[in-house]
């Protein structure tokens, strides 16, 4: 977004606003009938986001198959009235993928084995975890820009839509997260690429990649182990089939998965 004016730019933020304040209004509404129809107190209401959005952050606008805060760190709010605390913000490391296993819990029901998601801290009795992963890619090949400019133009929303799982299989990314620190590998990606480390306390905005400093060196090696230890007990393989041959070719390639 480097090359647009300043006008598109504070649009595409107010569009986000305004879809945000669309949102509130709409969230507000269910919890007044709520009340009004006395079902508040005999509720669970869980108020959270799949992802979220780049407003300019990173030269970027939308999203995109990357870990940084402002894409994966998203709102979650539990609310049960006299049965979750109130007004406790906890400081556990949590995933969405813990919301299901929650709820579960939160009405005496055990959660399927294959279910990887934990119960969340505060609102229930399970410990807080210092780590938190993420994951991303089905091992396909990586989508260039050179493959943006085989297609037609202009870059629209067809563009968009025609090239969404070409994106979405790309790489094998993974990423784990502490409050210190957050690191990203992906065994796909050329080798200048293969780790990032971002210090998020004197970093917060994700700007300087740090693996390659020697006084790193610990981090790096400790966070690939927590990442190789979670690969090892949730499946090392990505459990999204890559799209067929005859997807890439309809976009305007036919490309190659390359060798794990």
């Amino acid at each position: 977004m480097s090359n647009d004016s300043e006008d598109d730019i504070r649009r595409s933020i107010g569009i986000y606003y305004a879809m945000t304040r669309f949102v509130d209004d709409g969230i507000g509404r269910i919890l007044d009938t709520l009340e009004s129809t006395g079902l508040a107190e005999d509720t669970i209401i869980v108020f959270t986001a799949d992802h979220g959005d780049f407003m300019g952050e990173h030269d970027m606008i939308v999203k995109g198959g990357v870990f940084y805060d402002c894409l994966v760190r998203v709102p979650l709010i539990v609310s049960w009235p006299g049965r979750a605390p109130v007004g406790v913000r906890g400081n556990s490391m949590v995933s969405t993928i813990d919301i299901v296993p929650t709820l579960l819990q939160l009405q005496g029901i055990d959660a399927p084995p294959e279910f990887h998601g934990e119960p969340l801290p505060t609102v229930t009795t399970a410990a807080p975890r210092d780590a938190v992963f993420s994951e991303y890619g089905s091992g396909g090949p990586t989508f260039t820009m050179a493959d943006l400019e085989a297609m037609p133009e202009p870059y629209g929303y067809e563009t968009l839509i025609a090239s969404l799982q070409w994106r979405e299989a790309e790489g094998d990314r993974r990423m784990v997260r502490t409050s210190r620190w957050k690191y990203v590998h992906d065994p796909l990606s050329p080798p200048a690429e293969l780790d990032e480390l971002y210090d998020l306390e004197a970093d917060p905005a994700e700007l300087t990649n740090v693996a390659a400093d020697p006084a790193n060196a610990g981090a790096v090696a400790e966070m690939r182990d927590r990442l190789e230890a979670w690969r090892t007990s949730t499946g090392d393989e990505p459990v999204v089939p890559l799209p067929g041959p005859e997807h890439y070719a309809a976009v305007g390639h036919i490309r190659t998965e390359r060798p794990r």
